[in-house]
């Protein structure tokens, strides 16, 4: 009896040992420097609740999204070093190496991702983060209008974001204001991030499960399927920078607000 004891013990150390080694860590960071936090497995209220905060009518009905996974995404946005580093040239028009790349559509933001995947060292599964993601993320447990507070304190916003009154008219290098509690930097202002989505005029009929919303999209007078950014920018007001705002453009729009952060999945990091 007192061999089986041990022998149970034994196997159950064992099996403790096994699941702590096949945990992903917290962070992942590929040859380039692009770190990576991992985002946990769970659920959130996606989008506005017009009982406590004022919702625009994309941002609308409030709905459950559960993550049946964890995920990684992009520590900051993706910077002029790292996408020079892939693509052999610098879009920005406001040039600093650390500063996020923009003057970047959604298509050129898919030919990066592409870019990155046909480097074996680095790995495989980069991706753009569907707007779920995006927005789980960014939000990491809180349900305000920011992460930090529901911007009353003008003060707060100054400290927390980068946007129309605190950045002096252009982007600032990542990671120069506070963290949110996912260790996710600038997810509220500095520039648009794309996301994996197409647009749509509502939350009706979204995905549940944390996927990309790619299917009847609301089309552009060019006939192209009008494409998502979230989280603000430089030269916005704060309003634009709410958890829950969502901007609407062409795949073909090139502007110095328009950067991305890529996700990557936990499988392709742990190759």
């Amino acid at each position: 009896m007192i061999r089986f004891l041990q022998l149970s013990v034994l196997l159950s150390g064992a099996l403790l040992i096994c699941v702590a080694l096949a945990a992903p860590p917290e962070t992942f960071t590929n040859a380039l420097g692009m770190t990576f936090r991992l985002i946990p497995a769970g659920s959130f209220q996606m989008g506005c609740d017009p009982a406590q905060q004022k919702c625009h009518e994309s941002e609308l009905p409030e709905h459950r999204v559960h993550f049946a996974t964890a995920f990684y995404l992009g520590e900051t946005e993706v910077t002029q070093r790292q996408w020079e580093a892939v693509m052999g040239e610098n879009p920005a028009y406001f040039k600093h190496p650390d500063n996020p790349v923009e003057q970047v559509t959604w298509e050129d933001a898919q030919a990066f991702v592409r870019a990155l995947s046909q480097r074996p060292e680095l790995g495989g599964g980069y991706r753009l983060p569907s707007e779920a993601e995006w927005e789980y993320a960014a939000r990491a447990g809180t349900q305000g209008d920011y992460w930090f507070g529901d911007g009353d304190d003008e003060a707060l916003l100054g400290r927390s974001m980068w946007y129309l009154f605190s950045s002096q008219e252009h982007p600032h290098p990542v990671a120069q204001t506070p963290a949110n509690p996912w260790g996710l930097y600038d997810v509220h202002g500095n520039v648009l991030e794309w996301v994996a989505d197409c647009y749509h005029q509502s939350y009706v009929g979204a995905p549940a499960d944390g996927s990309a919303w790619t299917h009847d999209c609301e089309r552009l007078d060019s006939g192209e399927p009008a494409r998502l950014l979230r989280g603000g920018a430089w030269y916005l007001y704060p309003e634009g920078a709410r958890s829950a705002f969502r901007f609407r453009y062409g795949p073909s729009v090139r502007h110095y607000g328009f950067g991305l952060r890529l996700a990557k999945s936990i499988e392709a990091a742990d190759q």
